[in-house]
Formats: structure tokens, sequence, C-alpha cells
């Protein structure tokens, strides 16, 4: 194979044409609403037990810089603020996802071209494009794979996190073709984490390695060192490895004319809970507001879900808010409680509160198929769920979610967006107004040095 035929070498043509081309504006509205949306859980995850930890290892490990660590009021160098922002983005698992191989994208690329641009101050235009080009190439490298590297067990993020991140980085520090191509090779010869990392602080300390990976890989190739060209193909390589020599190169040519931020597109979450369990939280709450159940005449709650759902929510009786985040069970108690998941309710008081513990035990989760009554037509994701709720009249009332609120297929209007990113920068404590916050990065093009970003 010429080196023309390489993966690395079509993923580069991939970042220049990105770097050349007038990104669509429905293509850039999208974008700027996910840097919304992973600002705010960033603002939010830097309160969380763990974010403590994160930054007093960073604080040990890196030098400090000119790069934020959102809502600590602290600065880092640039692998550092990429490290911090990065675990932060997804300590609450209330950041986006998308079905090009199950990946969080904006936690990853986000920080690491956010660093990236206020170390060399970049602008906000600028900075966008790039956090566009990273999303699209691990997106494109997700697709080909397929999900079925997810369904092996590896945990997708950490996998295809490094190539976004060093897309976008890649990008924005101009590298030159030869320079982008061993980037890239650096940065993927040392990815993956697996899916054992679920419910613990290893989940977004891994994703704040794949921001960082971005910046030290993307550097480290502007310097002069090379990596393996054929990371993909050689016979010892991440095809191989990962994926049993499974790829699908039709999936990676036509980058720029195509765009995964539009097919399969991004989803936002609504609860700041694993989305396995966003559909079956919204179809229960559809149900008791429609039919007014009150939380007494519960008798059980049936969640028949495919087995990608099994394979996440793993805890059905958590004690811990890792667990929790992780858990159909904890899910739909506060919705039936409380009509929604907030970020105060990832808390022991609501975790081992006994009536909690009670109601968790009526909730039973089922691995099924789609029911017979689903039409394809009907808008179905993935992570579909199917619900029932049986009274303790023995009535029972059912309801099929193909897709949960948020989802690319039902997305957030703008009025809910600002709501959730209003709610994650009150509960971050931060002095800031979120109004204020909001109009800037809605209006990031009008950035013109990313370090007065926030």
């Amino acid at each position: 194979m010429s080196s023309d035929q390489l993966i690395i070498s079509r993923l580069t043509s991939g970042i220049k044409k990105l770097n050349t081309i007038k990104i669509p504006k429905e293509i850039i509205d999208i974008a700027k609403n996910l840097i919304i949306d992973i600002s705010g859980v960033t603002f939010a995850g830097s309160r969380t037990k763990s974010a403590s930890l994160i930054y007093s290892l960073a604080e040990e490990t890196y030098l400090e810089g000119n790069c934020e660590v959102i809502g600590m009021e602290k600065k880092l160098n640039p692998a550092g603020a990429a490290f911090v922002n990065g675990a932060l983005g997804h300590s609450l698992d209330f950041d986006d996802n998308c079905y090009a191989g199950v990946v969080h994208g904006s936690s990853v690329v986000f920080p690491a071209v956010l660093a990236c641009a206020q170390q060399n101050k970049l602008s906000g235009t600028q900075l966008l494009k790039s956090f566009i080009i990273g999303l699209e190439i691990q997106f494109a490298v997700a697709k080909a794979f397929s999900n079925d590297i997810y369904h092996k067990g590896w945990w997708t993020t950490s996998v295809f996190g490094s190539v976004g991140s060093t897309a976008g980085t890649a990008s924005l520090l101009g590298l030159k073709t030869n320079k982008i191509k061993n980037a890239l090779s650096i940065s993927l010869s040392g990815v993956g984490a697996v899916r054992a990392i679920r419910g613990t602080n290893a989940k977004h300390y891994y994703c704040g390695k794949s921001a960082e990976n971005g910046i030290l890989s993307s550097n480290i190739a502007k310097k002069g060192a090379t990596g393996p060209n054929d990371v993909f193909e050689d016979r010892n390589g991440i095809l191989k490895i990962l994926n049993d020599n499974e790829f699908n190169y039709e999936l990676i040519k036509n980058i720029g004319d195509d765009f995964s931020l539009l097919d399969p597109g991004v989803d936002i979450k609504k609860y700041p809970v694993c989305y396995a369990s966003h559909a079956a939280a919204d179809g229960i709450n559809s149900i008791l507001k429609s039919k007014k159940i009150k939380i007494r005449e519960i008798s059980q709650v049936i969640c028949t879900v495919p087995p990608i759902i099994a394979s996440n929510l793993t805890y059905n009786n958590p004690t811990t808010v890792k667990e929790a985040q992780f858990s159909m069970q904890f899910s739909i108690a506060m919705i039936i409680k409380f009509g929604s998941i907030k970020l105060n309710f990832l808390d022991d008081r609501y975790i081992l509160d006994e009536d909690t513990k009670k109601l968790m035990e009526i909730i039973d989760m089922r691995v099924g198929e789609l029911p017979n009554n689903i039409k394809k037509s009907e808008i179905i994701c993935p992570e579909w769920s199917y619900v029932k709720l049986v009274d303790k009249s023995g009535n029972y009332y059912e309801k099929f979610m193909g897709a949960p609120i948020g989802s690319a297929k039902k997305p957030l209007d703008q009025a809910m967006l600002f709501n959730k990113f209003k709610s994650c920068i009150e509960f971050s404590g931060i002095s800031q107004s979120p109004d204020y916050l909001y109009d800037k990065l809605i209006n990031i093009e009008e950035i013109k040095n990313c370090r007065k970003l926030f």
C-alpha cells in the first residue's frame, strides 16, 4: 500500500480540506451549541469531589501557564489545562454523546483546542473551526470502525478521542502535512481504555488524558518527532489489535463533504446521568404526567432495553455518586419522586435515602427486542426503551421511547439548552452571570483572544 493510501494520509487530507472550505452555517450553529453545553457541564464538574483530586494531581504534575481551568480560577500550561478540563467536562457524565462509535466528543476535543487557542492567543473563530475539525475527524474514524469496537469492551471515547483532540490542535497550530501525519500517528499509537472503568473516577480521568494527548502529540510532532504512519495497517496496528482488521474506508473518503455533526448528529443530555437511562426516564415521566399517577400507587416499573443499555447500567443498588450515574434504578426513582434528575440529586442524601432504596427495589430492567408493534418509521436510536408501569390495582401503562429528549433526533431547543447551561453555572457557584457567559459563547466569533473567553 502506498503512503497516500494509508488511513493516516486520508485523515490528514480530510483535516486540510476542512481547513480550506467554508463550513456550512448549520454545522457552525451545532458546534456553537456544543461549546455552550460542554462549557456549562465543565463549570458544573469543577464542583465535584473528584475535581479537587484531579486538580491536585495536575498541580503536582504540570507547570503554571496561560490556559484556564474552567470554573476553578486556576491556570496551567496547555497539557495540564486540557487534562483537567477534559476530566471535569466528563466528571458528571452530563456531556454530549455521539453514536458514531458511541463516543463523547466535546469533552475531549474542546479542552484540547481551548488550551491550544489560549496558549497562542488565537481567536474564537479559529477555536470554533478547529473544534469542528476535531469532532469530524474523531467521528469519521469511529464510524469507519463501527460500533463493534464498543461492544467488544473498548471505551471508544479513549480510543477515538485522542485522534479528535490531535486533529483539532494540529489544525490550530498550522502543522504541515508530514507533521499532521506524525501527530496523528503518535496520538493513535497509545490509545485505549476498557469499559470496565464505568462508575469510577477512571472514566473521566481517561477523558482528560485523551484531551492532553492531542496537545502533546501535536507539539512533539511540531518539534520533529515521528510516528508510525501505518499505525492502522501494520500487522500489529490498531486495526488488527482493536477490531479484527474491520474498517470501512468509504466512511473517511468524504470528510468535508459529509458531516457527522449532521449524521448521525450529536446528543445533548437532558439529565446528568449515563445517556443509556434517558429514554426510559422520559418514558416513565410521560406516563406519570399523562395518567397523573401518584408514587404510592406504583407497584412495579419494568424497563425493557437493548443489550447496549444493560451493559452500561450495571448498578442495580448504587451506593456512590458514580454508581448512581450508571443505574437505571436510581434514574427512574428520581423521575418518580421528583419528575426530573437534577445535579443536586447526585449526593448521598438522595442515593442512600431509605425511601429511594425501597423505590429502586420495584424497578426492573430487562434486556429484550424491539416490540412487534413498533414501526420502522419510528424515531429509534440504539438506546431505546420500552417501559411499563403497573399500579397496585393491577392496571398497567406502557410507553415506547425510541429516542430521548435531547438526542440528535429530538434536539433540545435553544431555551432548554440555556436552562441547562444556567443550571450548570448556578451549580458551580461561580460569580459570573449565566446570561453573560452564554452570550459570549453564542457569539464566540467575536472573541479576538481566547484567553478572554471565560
